[in-house]
């Protein structure tokens, strides 16, 4: 027996209100879910959930490869970190900015960080890992250039002008090169510059003999015609380590960052280890450095972070050194100046020392 059109009339204006009650809520709901999407979306591309770092890097270095390379695959974000990378002509830059407060965490040789450690009363800087260590393997290594028609033997720059970039480690090259050779230092004239790149043309024109040099300036001093390589750090016994750097208040309250940030740093070195012609082609495009020029900046060093007993030997030998020579004015022990609290809660097992 059939149902009446009246009751089938009423059964589905009630169906239809009810999927009208529905609908309704399904759009409130879905509404509200994409308004707070878009916020938390706003907020992540904001950075205003990240914290934020500032970082000093040295300019065509491996160091300064490393934001580009995290910042490009996200490994940064995911570690929660908005790493803002300004870049310097030298390491020993970065400490300056950092004892002005502008930097966050920096960079710099061992022999530039305990220049600048010695040359204050009480420094704020910090040592808080160590980066990496050179490599000879690559062309982009660090080497001497001399113009070979004065100088063909470090023992030739005597009575010759020589560039260096005042409080860096080639001040110390200089110097490892004048004491090996039994050459006094007054008897060679020292060409302050700001850039390898102002060492560079100070060569090409003939106004300087020689100057150590690496990745793109090494290559422009290559393509000179009579400049060539004489000595590198393995002839003068110089393996200098690459410190990363912050201050004692910014390491003490920012433990987890800096952790953070040397989780993400470990995990870019793992790419690059990995993948360097990946590597080389992100640097390319973001730098605008040859390809060919950063896979030889990426075998210039053996990169790896932690701090362990052999580091704080060589930071002992350099120290000592360096306050006999009259470079350091101040006799400090570095131990009092490494912070390797969040490199312990970063990676417990790659600290070793004492």
């Amino acid at each position: 027996m059939g149902r009446s059109p009246k009751v089938l009339v009423r059964v589905s204006e009630i169906l239809m209100k009810g999927v009208e009650k529905i609908m309704r809520f399904n759009k409130w709901s879905i509404a509200i879910l994409l308004l707070f999407l878009t916020v938390l979306s706003s907020r992540t591309t904001e950075g205003s959930e990240l914290a934020v770092v500032r970082l000093g890097v040295m300019a065509d270095a491996v160091d300064s490869y490393i934001p580009v390379i995290g910042e490009s695959l996200g490994i940064f974000r995911k570690h929660g970190l908005d790493v803002r990378a300004q870049t310097f002509s030298a390491g020993i830059n970065t400490l300056d900015a950092l004892a002005l407060g502008q930097l966050d965490l920096g960079m710099a040789a061992d022999f530039a960080a305990l220049n600048r450690i010695g040359g204050a009363e009480r420094s704020i800087l910090r040592i808080y890992a160590k980066l990496a260590t050179p490599s000879s393997k690559s062309e982009s290594s660090w080497r001497f250039y001399a113009r070979d028609e004065l100088v063909k033997t470090p023992a030739d720059i005597e009575g010759k002008s020589i560039v260096i970039r005042k409080g860096t480690v080639e001040e110390y090259w200089v110097a490892q090169i004048l004491e090996q050779n039994g050459i006094s230092a007054e008897s060679v004239k020292l060409l302050p510059v700001g850039s390898l790149q102002e060492g560079v043309a100070l060569i090409k024109t003939s106004r300087a003999e020689g100057m150590w040099a690496s990745g793109q300036a090494a290559a422009t001093l290559r393509e000179i015609g009579g400049v060539t390589a004489i000595a590198d750090l393995e002839s003068i016994h110089a393996p200098t380590i690459t410190l990363l750097m912050s201050t004692q208040e910014y390491l003490a309250e920012n433990d987890e960052t800096v952790a953070n940030y040397l989780r993400a740093a470990d995990e870019v070195l793992q790419f690059i280890e990995a993948k360097p012609e990946e590597s080389a082609t992100i640097v390319n495009e973001k730098l605008n450095v040859p390809r060919d020029q950063v896979l030889q900046n990426l075998q210039r060093d053996e990169l790896g972070i932690d701090f362990t007993q052999e580091t704080i030997d060589a930071l002992d030998r350099i120290n000592k050194w360096a306050f006999g020579a009259g470079f350091i004015k101040t006799s400090f022990d570095p131990r009092n100046y490494v912070d390797v609290n969040a490199l312990k809660t970063a990676f417990p097992d790659r600290v070793s020392y004492r």
